[in-house]
């Protein structure tokens, strides 16, 4: 197979190739390490790439096959990494300048999980300064762009992972994910993206940014293979407090079950923004494709919908201050413009206000699921609005003109709030600009399976999405 061949292939497919013995690890990464050097100049996706280390290991991956030794669907895949998790003995930047040189002795343990699985580590993805900014326009390590379109944004904070694999740079990538970071890119690059249930994934060595909202998740270009790395990511992690003692079930067994029968609401309650026309048009377009294929669709009015962001934004901007509060005030240059704003405005937030939002928002997970247990998952559309220009951050919406940097938390900071899984499809193109746009499944926690098979079910209904790649 050429190098673009096997860059083309998703991680389900490379890892039936590997197993057969016709790829090896080391053909496998380095056609993915030319494609980045040959890429990464014009999409700026990855900060660092990671040659010698890729190199190694997938030179262990393919001595371990030709031993016998198959450790799974992951071995000999190589997988992008955000850069504010520790890799051990690759730069982890944080996308800082407090953290340009820094190196980790370990690896944090989300990837200490897929290396135990197989996978390759390829490099460290852009991201925004600290995770905490939504376009990727990093200050101090350059803009990501999005491949559909390099003139504008992927997203973010994990835009260089939404971006890496959107471009065929590597198959899978991890994100994370406070109010949307993963789901974002997901749905503004026009790849799979899911936020877990909070708890699922292990977040030692993740450099913090609202400790009771953030998540890691993987991207990937279908729904299978983000069950792939979901179950070689979930369990339990002792030494993390944050981390949930539940059980990780096989993500990807009831895949080929369809949604006949399934019941999911959607809320209009909970749209709590202006979506742009072509969006709410594919939406519909997607509802009508589930219901072709059986499912039910009700709406479903949410009396407690206003509570939640203003609840959330609390938290955020409290646990977001606790990170960074000290070294603001001692070194408030060392962070960029939309940074030094972000935290002057969270150092605002009252004590009473986030012991409000914290104890308040126990009441309202117990109402929301009571408002979903009649039903198999909720849906709305994964962004209100088309990738904005990289040089302004300017999105329009039905014309108007709006600060693409934040606009897609009012979708996707519910599901973080709540720690609800949330995964995000892609539902096509715009026909003005040819630009990705996508839909949000909401699970109930624990539920990811379910999420996956929907979501499987709708992208097998719709091929075409899957079969249109960037003209990079």
């Amino acid at each position: 197979m050429s190098a673009t061949e096997i860059c083309d292939l998703t991680i389900d497919e490379l890892a039936k190739k590997i197993a057969a013995r016709e790829l090896s690890p080391v053909e496998v990464t380095e056609a993915h390490l030319a494609r980045i050097d040959a890429l990464n100049p014009a999409v700026n996706a990855f900060t660092t790439v990671a040659h010698e280390r890729a190199r190694a290991e997938a030179k262990a991956a393919e001595a371990e096959i030709a031993a016998g030794r198959l450790h799974g669907p992951l071995h000999g895949v190589p997988i992008g990494v955000k850069d504010i998790i520790d890799t051990a003995g690759v730069r982890t930047t944080q996308g800082s300048s407090f953290f340009r040189d820094n190196v980790p002795a370990q690896d944090a343990e989300c990837v200490r999980r897929l290396r135990e699985a197989g996978a390759v580590m390829i490099g460290k993805c852009n991201t925004a300064e600290f995770a905490a900014e939504s376009a990727t326009k990093n200050p101090h390590h350059g803009a990501c762009r999005n491949p559909w379109d390099v003139s504008r944004v992927p997203a973010g904070s994990s835009g260089g992972s939404g971006a890496a694999v959107a471009a065929r740079m590597a198959p899978g990538a991890l994100g994370t994910d406070t109010g949307g970071s993963v789901r974002g890119p997901a749905a503004i690059c026009g790849v799979v993206g899911l936020k877990p249930t909070y708890g699922r994934i292990s977040l030692r060595g993740v450099y913090p940014n609202a400790t009771s909202l953030d998540h890691v998740g993987p991207l990937t270009r279908t729904v299978r293979d983000c069950a792939l790395l979901l179950q070689a990511l979930a369990g339990y992690d002792p030494a993390d407090p944050f981390s949930a003692e539940m059980e990780a079930p096989d993500f990807s067994a009831d895949l080929e079950k369809g949604v006949g029968g399934m019941r999911f609401m959607i809320s209009s309650d909970l749209l709590d923004v202006e979506i742009d026309a072509p969006i709410l048009k594919a939406f519909e377009a997607a509802l009508d494709a589930l219901r072709g294929l059986g499912a039910e669709i009700e709406e479903a009015p949410c009396p407690f919908a206003g509570e939640i962001n203003p609840h959330r934004r609390a938290i955020a901007d409290a646990e977001f201050y606790r990170v960074h509060g000290e070294r603001y005030h001692a070194d408030p240059e060392g962070y960029g413009v939309r940074l030094q704003e972000r935290i002057a405005n969270a150092e605002k937030t009252t004590l009473a206000a986030y012991i409000d939002a914290v104890n308040r928002r126990k009441v309202i997970i117990r109402r929301m699921l009571d408002l979903m247990s009649p039903y198999d998952a909720m849906l709305s559309p994964g962004y209100p609005c088309l990738a904005a220009p990289v040089e302004t951050t300017t999105a329009l919406v039905n014309g108007k003109e709006m600060d693409f940097i934040g606009l897609g938390r009012n979708l996707t900071g519910i599901q973080s709030f709540l720690g609800f899984p949330g995964l995000m499809v892609p539902t096509g193109f715009d026909s003005a600009h040819g630009l990705p746009m996508a839909m949000q499944i909401t699970t109930r926690p624990g539920d990811e399976a379910r999420g996956f098979r929907i979501g499987h079910a709708y992208e097998e209904a719709t091929p075409e999405w899957r079969e249109r790649k960037p003209g990079l």
